[in-house]
């Protein structure tokens, strides 16, 4: 097989849809793997704490008569 027929060989196999389509393919495939080796996730930042809101003070119940009453009752009853 002489020159010319080798390079006539060679370019008609590099022109195959075939072969085209694997290379590519095969060029997507090496950057995909790639990609996924040198993944790195970002750190995770923080979230900004909100602040707590200051309990808010109890009401001071109203003391009924009957109560005043009771309460005296047990003071004295002491």
């Amino acid at each position: 097989m002489n020159l010319k027929a080798l390079m006539t060989l060679a370019i008609s196999v590099i022109r195959d849809w075939r072969v085209i389509f694997i290379t590519i393919l095969f060029l997507i495939l090496a950057s995909l793997a790639s990609y996924v080796v040198r993944y790195r996730k970002k750190p995770r930042k923080p979230k900004k704490a909100k602040p707590v809101p200051a309990p808010k003070p109890a009401k001071k119940k109203e003391k009924t008569e009957d109560e005043e009453d009771e309460a005296e009752e047990e003071t004295s009853s002491k």
